[in-house]
């Protein structure tokens, strides 16, 4: 099972749509900051699609987190602002552990980040499909075999 994970598109479509066209995926997690630019691609996602907003989408329809499972795994996503991510992972930790989720994914930051603790939970910041830091535009794919073996990895646009 692939995982694309897709954060903070701010309006380049451009990368948005090169992505969900050249990756292998069968699920996709987009984690704010411009849901409107996953809602173009809706169509061709489905129910392939889970999205949480961001601080840069105001006030719409969408959750600012979201707890689903995925292949049997336990799956916290947020955009990460009300974690106040920039200033430490602390708060995204902790309730990412309350819900005794297997993995963590995040946005917000725009920088690329992946870990695991030591409780085992699986860290994943996508970074920006369209504004990362220092012009590095990346995603994230997590895979999860068929034994339960959870592996991400962080891939730059070029």
């Amino acid at each position: 099972m692939k995982i694309l994970v897709i954060s903070d598109s701010h309006k380049n479509l451009i990368n948005l749509k090169q992505v969900l066209d050249k990756a292998e995926y069968d699920y996709v997690l987009f984690l704010g900051d411009y849901v409107m630019d996953i809602m173009n691609f809706k169509r061709q996602l489905n129910d392939k699609l889970f999205v949480v907003k961001g601080n840069c989408d105001g006030d719409i329809n969408f959750d600012d987190d979201l707890f689903i499972e995925i292949a049997g795994k336990k799956i916290f996503m947020t955009h990460g602002h009300k974690y106040g991510v920039k200033l430490g992972m602390k708060k995204l930790f902790q309730k990412a552990t309350e819900l005794d989720a297997d993995i963590a994914v995040f946005g917000h930051t725009h920088i690329a980040f992946q870990t695991q603790l030591d409780s085992g939970l699986i860290v994943l910041n996508p970074g920006s499909v369209g504004k990362g830091m220092l012009k590095n535009n990346t995603f994230g794919i997590i895979e999860i075999d068929e034994e339960g073996l959870v592996t991400s990895k962080i891939f730059r646009i070029p």
